[in-house]
């Protein structure tokens, strides 16, 4: 993070006096600067790359945006931290002793099973430290993306989720002075929300961790069946057993309910091994086999 000019710390003193990190619109913003549009745009737009302001969806609205500016505390802090740090796995460190977070998504799964490289860093985070967070990462080619408000530019992304809750901290990982989810909780939300990609990623931990992940805990989970029925096929794809009989039992004691494993809009044909073991797991299953194959071809020897 870089300090801003007198000029700017000026336009932003005056919005901060009337807004604090209260919500604004742009044509408020307007009036308290006194500028006409153009030159509106350019301040807000400024006060954004250099990390002292973010934008915000309007509750119920699914365009309209309003602005958020970071508290000078916030932002003085994250001065403090970074001082001479550019890069983001050392703001990361530095940030660590202070406060809560863990890096999230494709790029925690990445830390786990070195497989697929990652589009964008996530990072779930509390959301009263959202200004730190803003103000310690905002570089130059850096683009913050917030909760459902994206990043408006190429470049490398971090996307910042405000639901990091004390369970999920509790079980992170600190690799190299830098907290990850866990790679159960991974794994968790990968089979919850499932794509070809994340689903993906989930398979690749469960390959590349078989002896250390916490079965117990995914076993209990309410994606149970769904993880089950994904062990049984990898074996069946590697063509021996990689995960035992008596940790697939584990998966089969929770009663099955039916439910829908899907990554795709269109209705595949499957294998028949696929459909007989979506029966016995009581899913409605619509993967395609590539998922898993690419998945076994690439890291079981």
């Amino acid at each position: 993070m870089k300090w801003i000019p007198e000029w700017l710390a000026k336009r932003y003193a005056k919005l901060y006096h009337r807004f604090t990190t209260e919500p604004f619109d742009f044509e408020v913003a307007q009036v308290i600067l006194g500028y006409d549009t153009r030159e509106t745009e350019r301040t807000l737009r400024l006060l954004r790359n250099r990390g002292f302001l973010y934008k915000a969806r309007v509750p119920s609205y699914l365009v309209k945006k309003t602005y958020n500016l970071i508290s000078p505390e916030s932002a003085l802090l994250a001065l403090a931290l970074s001082q001479d740090l550019e890069d983001t796995e050392d703001k990361l460190r530095a940030a660590s002793a202070d406060f809560q977070y863990a890096v999230d998504g494709a790029a925690a799964a990445y830390k786990y099973h070195g497989y697929m490289t990652p589009a964008k860093t996530d990072i779930r985070i509390h959301k009263k430290d959202l200004g730190f967070w803003i103000a310690l990462l905002k570089e130059k080619g850096i683009q913050i993306a917030v909760d459902d408000i994206l990043a408006e530019k190429r470049g490398q992304v971090i996307h910042l989720h405000t639901n990091l809750t004390a369970e999920t901290f509790a079980r992170a990982v600190q690799i190299d002075g830098i907290y990850y989810t866990s790679a159960e909780d991974l794994v968790l939300d990968f089979i919850r929300y499932p794509n070809d990609t994340s689903l993906l990623d989930a398979i690749a931990i469960m390959l590349t961790h078989s002896q250390d992940l916490d079965w117990g805990l995914l076993a209990k989970s309410d994606v149970a069946q769904e993880i089950g029925f994904a062990i049984e096929v990898l074996n069946k794809e590697v063509k021996r057993e990689v995960f035992s009989k008596e940790l697939i039992q584990k998966f089969a004691e929770r009663e099955a309910v039916h439910k829908r494993f899907s990554t795709s809009t269109e209705l595949l044909e499957l294998p028949e091994e696929y459909h007989d073991l979506a029966k016995k797991w009581n899913l409605e299953v619509n993967i395609p086999p590539r998922v898993f194959q690419k998945a076994v071809l690439d890291l079981v020897s």
